[in-house]
């Protein structure tokens, strides 16, 4: 579990969910959309009992007696009446229970208010967050604080600094230039520090040495040959400096301009996504494309149900899914992309999602 911007998110691990999917019984999975302030609480918590009536009938319907209903349901029932753990929420919540099997997972993406009861747990919704498998590196670069994190499209994570300086005054306290006296923390409105007694010329000369000695130690800490992007948030005119200074070869053109200090983490992802969606769509749509061709040849498919039976026999290497859920509908049409995914996964395949699918589903075959 981990506590940041996006409140609280369990540790996202399904391995779990698809070892108990291989055995046999009814397998039950809530989804509820949550408020990271807590603030809707008590909404979230009506939300999960309307679905464990809803439930509760649907298992009495089926042949099991109200007791043992009663009981199968117990630990959702128990979760959905403990108001502490409703104030500790991420921006939705599934929950999987079998019998001897309950999971509740607090996750980083919007889900919408759902109950599924059947053979199979449903996976669908959070396809995502299984699918979160591109990452980029953010750098804030600030005068009073550095800090890097390692973002996919959905959870932000800070990562130590390790030889990478702190900031400004670790910097220039170790030069021979540092012959005057910084006034801490001060900074113009462009963010770059102001000091006492001294002219702009050597102000900016001493920035310049901050920026290049933090570009030179990232370039140290993350490693030459990586691919991984790393977008810069900090005053713009940071940009080509740091870009000239830090040997890390995937620096992406383009910046989170602002003084980065006081940014919260999930607002930098957000930013940075948004910097780098022009190349990433493009990316996601020549990915597209490639495994169209292969569909087309018969190294793949379009449809469903010729996906989740390939998924079912483990031949499914790449499933594409829509990251927008909602955009398969119908009963049918959804248990066919939950059973391919189920499949991909159990068989050891690969899951992306594009913001913009071409179809339900698209998938490539191993065989």
């Amino acid at each position: 579990m981990t506590k940041n911007s996006q409140g609280i998110v369990d540790e996202i691990d399904f391995s779990a969910v698809l070892e108990r999917q291989d055995q046999g019984g009814v397998k039950l999975t809530f989804t509820v959309p949550t408020d990271v302030t807590g603030q809707s609480d008590k909404v979230s918590a009506l939300t999960l009992k309307s679905h464990l009536r809803e439930a509760k009938a649907r298992l009495v319907e089926d042949g099991m007696r109200e007791a043992a209903a009663d009981a199968f349901l117990a630990p959702v029932t128990a979760l959905a009446e403990d108001p502490s753990y409703w104030r500790l929420q991420s921006r939705g919540l599934i929950v999987f229970l079998a019998e001897g099997f309950f999971l509740p997972l607090r996750v980083p993406i919007e889900l919408t208010e759902s109950l599924t009861v059947g053979d199979e747990f449903n996976l669908l919704p959070v396809a995502p967050v299984i699918a979160s498998d591109r990452k980029l590196y953010v750098l804030a670069l600030a005068q009073n604080s550095v800090r890097l994190f390692d973002s996919t499209r959905n959870v932000i994570e800070e990562l130590p600094l390790e030889n990478v300086p702190a900031s400004f005054d670790e910097v220039i306290d170790e030069l021979p230039e540092r012959v005057i006296d910084v006034r801490s923390g001060s900074a113009g409105a462009d963010g770059v520090p102001s000091f006492q007694g001294s002219g702009g010329d050597i102000d900016r000369t001493l920035v310049e040495k901050y920026i290049r000695a933090v570009g030179q130690a990232i370039g140290t800490r993350l490693g030459t040959a990586r691919s991984q992007a790393l977008v810069l948030a900090a005053v713009a005119e940071y940009l080509p400096i740091f870009t000239a200074s830090c040997p890390y070869p995937a620096i992406v053109d383009g910046v989170i301009a602002g003084n980065p200090e006081h940014a919260q983490p999930d607002d930098l992802r957000s930013a940075a996504w948004q910097v780098v969606n022009t190349e990433e769509t493009a990316r996601e749509q020549a990915e597209q494309e490639r495994a169209r061709s292969l569909a087309h040849s018969g190294k793949g498919a379009f449809d469903l149900a010729e996906i989740a039976r390939a998924a079912g026999e483990g031949r499914v290497d790449t499933l594409f899914l829509s990251r927008d859920d909602a955009q398969i509908t119908g009963e049918q049409p959804r248990e066919l992309a939950n059973r391919g995914l189920l499949g991909t996964l159990k068989a050891g395949g690969t899951v992306r999602t594009l913001g913009d699918l071409d179809g339900e589903a698209l998938a490539t075959f191993r065989y």
